[in-house]
């Protein structure tokens, strides 16, 4: 058995951020997608771009191997730095990355709420001389199922074809009861 479907982790649940165009935005909005929900900042150097190319190279090995599939996912970037990641330097850092890319930020409360559902390490670093800094947190791609409901979880170790095999096998799964 791949699941135990009487406990479910206590990860997730209802949120509400904003859009790149001002619009609210909550779960409710993606019912019916599956997302592939990323917590990261516009400023981080490395470990963010490197994990948000990977989620754009899943998606586009998944619709070219499984395009039926790729049309249900919706992957989504959460700003962990509401106080520098405005809507026009979110716009501006998507443009870096997959095209199908969601970003989605808020005020401070409403990310920390979100975060703290997700269980997401959220750690401002110290700031240098000139009041930059950087912000540590948790590296990690959440999965969700059409219901909104936590379906995987994908580590940075993991590599694009490897996250590619693990949505399919979720999202093909039949149970045998």
């Amino acid at each position: 058995c791949l699941f135990v479907t009487a406990g479910k982790p206590a990860i997730g649940g209802p949120w509400s951020l904003v859009d790149l165009d001002g619009n609210l935005v909550t779960n409710k909005n993606f019912e019916g997608k599956w997302l592939l929900l990323y917590f990261g900042f516009a400023r981080c150097p490395d470990i963010c771009p490197s994990e948000m190319l990977k989620v754009g190279r899943v998606m586009d090995t998944l619709k070219k191997e499984h395009p039926n599939l790729a049309q249900k996912i919706q992957p989504v970037f959460v700003s962990v730095d509401p106080a520098r990641d405005s809507l026009k330097v979110l716009r501006e850092y998507g443009k870096d990355f997959h095209p199908s890319y969601v970003f989605l930020t808020g005020s401070p409360g409403q990310v920390q709420e979100m975060a703290k559902k997700y269980r997401v390490y959220v750690s401002k670093a110290d700031e240098t001389e000139d009041g930059d800094y950087l912000v540590d947190h948790s590296i990690v791609v959440y999965f969700h199922d059409d219901t909104g409901d936590l379906a995987d979880c994908f580590t940075q170790s993991m590599r694009p074809k490897d996250v590619v095999e693990k949505i399919v096998e979720r999202m093909t799964f039949v149970p045998s009861y």
